[in-house]
């Protein structure tokens, strides 16, 4: 302010100035002096208050740490999805009791209830054979702070562990291998019934479907379907459950059989495999020829 006062005065008497106009002018200085001294004792005072906030907040967080309790927990069975698999927990239970509130006679009791409580909420929506995942939800969720279900106290868990059993993990991977080839052999067993619903069902229900089908597979091989007529006859028979139709019934033992085409037979040896194939380099077929594989097709006998 005495800058202000000062600096328009001295201009004033050096440059000749009237008292009109060097009083206006020293009255502006004067406006312009005040605000900037309110400006810098408001800076002053706010960060005087900056550092009281900061100082009380460094002081009360060593005390609110002070003032919580821990109970260390050191294995306590939680329930799991699986029924008759637990998980064991571990963790250091923490609890800060709320003032103006009435006090229960054991906080200690009361906290690890609470924790136990919170936990099971997490634990009883995971598989046993999954522990680490099911561990980190826990972990987060035991590490908020909350209050129990009186209100009297604020819980939350430090160094939370969970485990399995030995015996129960070895008895889920042993469940694990099971349900996997259980799988396996009802697909297995789904893939057959199918195999056999189709050949019951499509291929085997007349010889012409039948040697329809053969013929899709092999249709090289014509001479061969027609020689296996009377032989899928048979079969369609005894899959419909029927009598053979008489003109294939008559020439069921001339006709080779579908093994004699290269079908493979049960117990069939290596040996016996060389055998049917013939000498090597042979062109004499895997079945007997027919009268019809030479052109002169038999005439029908007159009754």
């Amino acid at each position: 302010m005495v800058a202000a006062a000062a600096v328009p005065l001295a201009a004033g008497l050096a440059l000749g100035w009237k008292n009109w106009v060097t009083v206006p002018v020293l009255l502006v200085a004067l406006g312009l002096g005040a605000l900037v001294v309110k400006q810098l004792l408001f800076h002053r005072e706010q960060s005087a208050l900056r550092a009281e906030v900061a100082r009380e907040r460094a002081e009360a967080k060593p005390a609110e740490q002070a003032a919580h309790a821990e109970h260390h927990v050191p294995a306590i069975p939680v329930d799991s999805a699986e029924p008759y698999y637990r998980f064991i927990l571990s963790c250091t239970v923490c609890w800060s009791a709320n003032a103006g509130v009435p006090q229960h006679g054991n906080l200690r009791g009361l906290a690890v209830h609470s924790i136990l409580e919170r936990a099971r909420q997490v634990t009883v929506t995971g598989s046993p054979t999954d522990a680490p995942m099911v561990l980190t939800r826990l972990a987060a969720e035991l590490g908020a702070m909350a209050p129990d279900r009186s209100g009297q106290i604020v819980t939350w868990a430090e160094n939370v562990g969970l485990t399995v059993p030995e015996e129960d993990a070895r008895r889920l991977e042993r469940l694990a291998e099971l349900r996997k080839e259980k799988q396996v052999r009802h697909q297995e067993q789904e893939l057959e019934q199918r195999t056999r619903a189709y050949l019951a069902d499509e291929i085997l229900t007349d010889p012409g479907t039948a040697v329809v089908w053969w013929l899709a597979r092999h249709p090289e091989q014509v001479r061969e379907a027609a020689d296996l007529i009377p032989t899928f006859a048979r079969l369609t028979a005894a899959v419909t459950k029927t009598e053979i139709e008489p003109q294939y019934a008559e020439r069921l033992d001339d006709r080779p059989t579908l093994s004699a085409v290269g079908w493979p037979r049960i117990g069939q040896s290596e040996e016996d495999r060389r055998a049917l194939a013939g000498p090597e380099g042979s062109e004499q077929p895997l079945w007997p020829r027919g009268n019809r594989d030479h052109g002169d097709f038999d005439e029908p006998t007159a009754q």
